[in-house]
């Protein structure tokens, strides 16, 4: 019989890693086809080229026949259990298949919808980031002339702002878990499809154009993006869909990499201050294209003494540090800061270890915050702050291990990261002011972690604690600021 679309996204969200609202209940409010990024009877037409894989990856001219075409379809949902009832928007890129034809890549089951798929017919539905002949239609459409391609509910521009490689760009999925989808196209390209929308410019797209520029090394080369707009009945929208950049060569995670060493007892003081050194100029480049300003101490030292009266009240544990640790946030009062914008969720899973260095991935902020917080400016102490925390997490997972160094050894091992980390920033040994500030930072960091393992992972709840122990204690520091060698407790 097959089922309407708006049935079988319910279907599909309630599942999908990307899908933000698990355990929440969910409707349908509205389904949006956007323009057909490619389908068969545009074949013949010049702005629909043969797939970029298939010309540059030697499949020319191979076809299954059973790709109808490929869509990005929008799927608003609402949550009826807060008031005014939440909604969101998600991205499904859709492939069409014919009717009766084998069970697709990424299937998704039949549908029978003709605004989403075309026809009257029951169709084969598939997410086509799983499927290799969809995506290197979607491919295409970048190399294709930019061009507005509008429809009765909206339009789709592909944007390119470097010409594609010439390389094999054979598509390939990325198959672990993301919040959103990536398809690797050969070693060259990654496509990151964006599932949850938010409304204006893509602050990762917008970081990675805004540093491209400036010439700045440590990230990825934009290579172009996709933008759509549409009417949801009130107003005309308009959100980015997918982010296609540079693939790193022999890319390593950095919390990996971290992790390896410390197991080993490898010194990696080297690694942490290059990746200083890599902060500190994408801060720099950030400051040039972004606006900054100047906030008071004291306005920041309130808010974080308000998120740690809200961490408190959720987890108990802290209430024997709350005291010193607002101590700490006062050393703030009566300080100006400089804000700028900044990474904003920077830790050892946001950077890549490359042949040719430390890479910055990610630029979209953490995840909780709204869209115009994380494009706020900020401290650039946020993400040295979230750096130190995660050394931290890498010594403190491998301590935890029935086999791995002592706790002495990761301890000088993370003290050792510490230093690289801030003389690779700061070109130098901090201030007693900069290990103030830090130390705020640190604290106000390590308070969110003790509400995510809570809620998360209980049993990782004693790193994140016994990091707070070690802030709320009485500095050795007679300015109150915070030695980059502490001892842990």
């Amino acid at each position: 019989m097959g089922e309407e679309f708006a049935d079988l996204a319910t279907r599909v969200l309630a599942g999908a890693r990307w899908f933000a609202g698990k355990g929440r209940p969910l409707r349908v409010v509205r389904v949006i086809p956007l323009p057909w990024t490619w389908r068969t009877d545009d074949a013949a037409s010049s702005s629909h080229p043969a797939p970029a894989g298939a010309t540059r990856g030697g499949q020319a001219g191979h076809t299954r026949g059973s790709l109808v075409g490929v869509r990005p379809v929008l799927v608003t949902v609402a949550h009826d259990d807060v008031r005014p009832v939440a909604t969101d928007t998600y991205q499904f890129l859709l492939a069409v298949h014919r009717p009766g034809d084998a069970t697709p890549p990424g299937a998704y089951g039949a549908c029978r919808d003709a605004p989403v798929t075309g026809s009257a017919d029951l169709c084969p539905v598939a997410d086509a980031t799983r499927d290799p002949e969809a995506m290197a239609r979607v491919l295409a459409a970048f190399g294709a002339p930019a061009e507005h391609r509008p429809s009765a509910a909206g339009a789709v521009h592909h944007h390119l702002v470097v010409p594609l490689p010439d390389a094999d760009l054979t598509p390939r999925p990325f198959t672990g878990e993301q919040s959103n989808s990536s398809v690797f196209y050969g070693h060259a390209l990654v496509l990151k499809v964006f599932r949850r929308l938010e409304i204006g410019h893509n602050l990762d797209i917008a970081v990675h154009e805004a540093l491209g520029r400036e010439g700045t090394g440590g990230i990825a080369v934009l290579y172009g993006w996709a933008e759509a707009r549409w009417d949801d009945g009130t107003d005309v929208l308009s959100a980015d869909l997918a982010m296609l950049t540079e693939r790193f060569r022999e890319a390593r995670d950095g919390w990996e990499l971290a992790l390896e060493a410390c197991a080993a007892g490898a010194d990696f003081s080297t690694e942490a201050q290059a990746l200083g050194r890599t902060l500190r100029a994408i801060h720099e480049g950030l400051a040039r294209r972004f606006p900054t300003e100047v906030v008071d101490g004291g306005s920041v030292a309130a808010t974080m003494t308000r998120r740690l009266a809200d961490a408190t009240a959720a987890v108990p544990a802290l209430q024997p540090y709350a005291p010193a640790l607002q101590k700490v946030f006062a050393g703030l009062e009566g300080r100006p800061l400089e804000a700028q914008h900044v990474h904003g969720d920077f830790h050892l899973g946001q950077v890549l270890g490359t042949p040719e260095g430390w890479r910055v991935i990610d630029f979209e902020g953490e995840p909780l915050k709204s869209l115009p917080e994380r494009w706020a400016p900020d401290s650039p102490w946020r993400d040295v702050a979230g750096m130190l925390r995660s050394f931290d997490y890498a010594a403190a997972s491998v301590a935890r291990a029935a086999e791995g160094p002592d706790r002495a050894a990761t301890t000088a091992w993370r003290q050792r990261c510490r230093t690289g980390f801030l003389s690779g920033y700061l070109h130098g040994l901090p201030t007693a002011p900069d290990l103030a500030v830090l130390r705020a930072y640190e604290s106000d960091k390590a308070v969110y972690e003790v509400v995510y393992e809570a809620r998360n992972r209980p049993d990782w709840l004693d790193i994140p604690l016994g990091a707070v122990a070690d802030l709320a204690a009485p500095s050795p520091d007679p300015s109150g600021g915070q030695s980059p060698n502490r001892e842990e407790k």
